[in-house]
Formats: structure tokens, C-alpha cells, sequence
């Protein structure tokens, strides 16, 4: 346990511009399954475990001032909507919306290039490969707000870091992470 002031010596530049991280799952077993079968074969069942899990952690962990906070997906691509079908990260905050009772606003945020999987053995940088993928498309909406973020999963922090950033520079008071898993 750490005294009052005390540093735990970790690496967190993976949250930098991120005020918290909250997902209830690691990726390794039952939460990448549960992923895996929400986004790759668009199972609902799983996606309300999903949406179950994530925001009974953001309960947990939300303290007063995020009570009023504005739910932003980080978009897909439209080609890869296309191809699944729907953008998972939505389908995820509009269920976290109705439990929490928080204001959903898909596109906020706007995704400007098809990018690589962040998993793809070819992105041998996961920073550069979002590097311009994101905009801020409704600033409005988010300048003088607290911001979630809602993605499936979380790993190296740079699809967060990116986004948080381009929402803090949009006027958002803090941005934080809710996601449904984290490696």
C-alpha cells in the first residue's frame, strides 16, 4: 500500500491524457472471448455480458463529478462497418448509456483513415498507425464536459491516448476509458 503522496513507481505513459482506465476483463480467456465473439461474429449475447460487466466496474469506480459525463465511441471506419456489420464500440456505449443513464454521442468523434487492426502483426507501431486517424467532428459537444471513451478493448493505450488528446484539445475537462477489456 502506498502513504499519501507516494509514487508506485510504474510506467504510466500508456494513460497519458487519460484520466482513469476501467475494464472489468483482461483480454487472456473468458473477456477476449466474450470480445471475440461480440465483434467478429456479432453475437448480442455476448456484447450484454459485455455491457453488463463494463458498467457495474464504472459504477464501482465513478465518483461524483463523472455522474454527468458524455459517452464517446471510438469509431470505426466505414469500410470496416461495412464489413462487420456495425461499429461494436457504439453498440457498447449506447447499452452503457441505458444502464448508466449518461448521454451517448456517437460522432463526436469522426474516424478520417481506414487503419490497420491495432493487432495486425504489420503495425509494428500502434502510436503511428492512429496517428491522423481520428477527429474531433462536434467540439461542441464535448468543451467544458467530462468524456468517456468507450472501446471494446484496451492495450497499448495509443488509440486512447490519441483520442483523449484530440478531445482535451476540443475543450473536454478530462477524458477517461471504459472499455470492456484491457490486455
Amino acid at each position: 500500500m502506498l502513504a499519501a503522496g507516494e509514487s508506485c513507481g510504474g510506467d504510466h505513459r500508456e494513460l497519458q491524457q487519460v484520466a482513469r482506465l476501467v475494464a472489468p476483463f483482461r483480454f487472456v480467456g473468458t473477456g477476449g472471448s466474450l470480445v471475440r465473439r461480440f465483434k467478429l461474429d456479432a453475437n448480442a449475447a455476448a456484447g450484454a455480458w459485455l455491457v453488463r460487466a463494463m458498467a457495474g466496474a464504472w459504477r464501482a469506480t465513478a465518483d461524483g463529478a463523472w455522474h454527468r459525463a458524455l459517452l464517446v465511441p471510438v469509431p470505426l471506419h466505414g469500410s470496416r462497418r461495412r464489413e462487420r456489420g456495425f461499429d461494436q464500440a457504439q453498440w457498447l456505449a449506447r447499452g452503457l448509456g441505458s444502464r448508466l443513464r449518461l448521454e451517448v454521442m456517437p460522432g463526436v468523434l469522426a474516424r478520417l483513415q481506414a487503419t490497420l487492426p491495432q493487432g495486425d502483426p504489420r503495425v509494428l507501431s500502434r502510436q503511428r498507425n492512429v496517428e491522423g486517424a481520428f477527429a474531433v467532428a462536434r467540439p461542441g459537444r464535448v468543451c467544458g464536459r467530462r468524456v468517456v471513451l468507450v472501446d471494446d478493448v484496451f492495450t497499448s493505450g495509443a488509440t486512447a491516448r490519441t483520442c483523449a488528446a484530440l478531445l482535451r484539445g476540443a475543450g473536454a475537462l478530462e477524458v477517461a476509458m471504459l472499455a470492456a477489456c484491457r490486455s
